[in-house]
Formats: structure tokens, C-alpha cells, sequence
């Protein structure tokens, strides 16, 4: 799996899920150097990253395959460059991973930029270019982590995302003791992700989804308590039937684990472009 990212955000996340070893990192931004970076040039506006041709962005990506996420945070001249580049790899299966900064820290360039970036890559994956588009907002992430020093803050926001979007990839692709991780409706391709506290039933998301349509459950359970707990599946059940409605649909997946502490993870999508959001 390629991870590609683009800026100062984008660059960063990509850097944390690079401890990983399942994927291949890409990093394009300006000044930046070594393995699998591109440097790209400073240029004085959006407006010109929009029309930047990028020469040897072919090269850089050359013998690139399978599946690939995109992650770009867009209040950064840079971000303006997204489809551009994302032009140069278009054959391939791609995925976005937005990254939503708080705009109240942002002058009204950058604000205005993010607002343009954040619309228009929503609704190039409504239409089917991209696969899906993954919303992630600092501010739920700060919230989710409960806050972080100045000195490696954002470090710390960026863990607790590559960790979540980590394990789930790896659920995606391990069969579960009981119930699946569906895939998505055609129509359903805006997304976002977050952790679950099956003893609370309390779910911490990354963003705050207006109109979500589904949801997946996913139950990561000491493989000891699946084997002895035999009330285990009723709660598990009667757990899920609570959180369907008629405008909700609820899946799940329970996953056997030699961890001594059970996780859990979800994944929320909907049809529906995002506003901006600050919760």
C-alpha cells in the first residue's frame, strides 16, 4: 500500500505511518530531502501550484502500484497542487486522507485555500475519481487524545491517527471470528474513522460526519474471554441493535487477539459533502 504526502500536514502523518513496514511513503513538499521525497518548489501562490506542471514527478512515482492514499491538509499553498499531482498517478486505485485544520488558527489566505481544497476533493470522490475520502479534523484528534505538550503536539495527534488507520487496514485484510467489515456503498465514499469503548459504548470519532448512513464495529477481544465469556456475544449483539435506525445502518466484526485489553475501532461513511467543521 502507497502513502504519498503532500505538504507540512501530509508529510508529517505520512512520516508516522512509516513505522509501519506494509506501507511505501512518498513525501512531497518544499525543502524537503532524502528517500522517497520530491522537493518541490516555492512558489508565491496557490494559484501557481494549481498550474505547476511538476517535471520529474513521473520519475519520482515510477514502478508505483496498488492500492494508494493521498494525504494533504489543506491550508497550505501547496495543497492547491493536490489534483495535479494526483493526476500523474490516475490509473491507480487512490484514496484520500484529509486533514482538517482548526481554522481559527488559520489568517483568511489559508482559510479560504482549505475551504477550496476540502470542497473540491470531496466532490471529486462523490463522483468516482477517487475511492473514498477520509476526513480527519486536530481538533477531534486533540479531543480523542485529551490534549499534548506544545513541543511534539501534533506528533502526538498524527500517532493516534496512523495507529487507528493502521489497525484497521490490517482487520481489513484478517479474517474475523464472526461478522465481516463490509464494504462500502458505491454511493457512500465520504468517510471518516475513530476508537470504540465497547465496556462504556463510547465512540470518540476523528471527525464529526454530518447525516452518517453506516457504521462498522469493529471488536478486537482477548481470544481467552471469546473462548469462556458466554454472555459475551449476547451484549455484543444487543449492543449493535441499539445503535440501528432507520437512517443508520450497523455492522460489525469481532477479531481474536492475544492482547490482554480489548480495542475497538469504527468506521462511519455517508454520501453527503462536509461543511467545515469545528467540534
Amino acid at each position: 500500500m502507497n502513502i504519498i504526502g503532500l505538504g507540512k500536514a501530509g508529510c508529517a502523518m505520512a512520516g508516522a505511518l512509516s513505522q509501519y513496514p506494509q506501507y511505501k511513503i512518498f513525501k512531497i513538499d518544499v525543502g524537503i530531502e532524502g528517500e522517497g521525497c520530491y522537493n518541490a518548489p516555492e512558489l508565491d501562490s496557490a494559484e501557481e501550484y494549481e498550474k505547476h506542471d511538476f517535471p520529474k514527478l513521473k520519475a519520482f512515482f515510477k514502478g508505483i502500484k496498488g492500492k494508494t492514499f493521498f494525504i494533504v491538509g489543506g491550508s497550505g499553498k501547496i495543497s492547491c497542487a493536490s489534483l495535479r499531482i494526483l493526476e500523474k498517478i490516475k490509473n491507480l486505485p487512490i484514496s484520500i486522507i484529509y486533514i482538517k485544520p482548526e481554522c481559527q488558527l488559520l489568517n483568511k489566505i489559508q482559510e479560504m485555500q482549505d475551504r477550496v481544497v476540502f470542497g473540491v476533493l470531496q466532490e471529486y470522490t462523490r463522483s468516482a475519481v477517487f475511492d473514498e475520502i477520509y476526513l480527519i479534523s486536530n481538533s477531534r484528534l486533540d479531543f480523542v487524545l485529551g490534549g499534548a505538550p506544545i513541543i511534539g503536539y501534533y506528533d502526538k495527534l498524527n500517532e493516534v491517527f496512523a495507529s487507528t488507520f493502521h489497525m484497521i487496514n490490517v482487520f481489513n485484510n484478517t479474517s474475523p471470528v464472526i461478522g465481516k467489515i463490509e464494504k462500502s456503498k458505491e454511493t457512500h465514499r465520504i468517510v471518516t474513522i475513530g476508537i470504540f469503548d465497547a465496556e462504556k459504548n463510547e465512540e470518540k470519532m476523528f471527525f464529526s460526519l454530518d447525516k452518517v448512513r453506516d457504521k462498522c464495529y469493529i471488536y478486537s477481544i482477548n481470544e481467552n474471554k471469546l473462548k469462556t465469556d458466554s454472555s459475551l456475544f449476547g451484549r455484543l449483539k444487543s449492543q449493535i441493535k441499539s445503535k440501528t435506525s432507520e437512517d443508520l445502518s450497523v455492522t460489525y466484526a469481532v477479531y481474536s487477539t492475544d492482547y490482554e485489553y480489548d480495542l475497538g475501532y469504527v468506521i462511519a461513511r455517508t454520501p453527503y459533502i462536509q461543511t467545515q467543521e469545528e467540534s
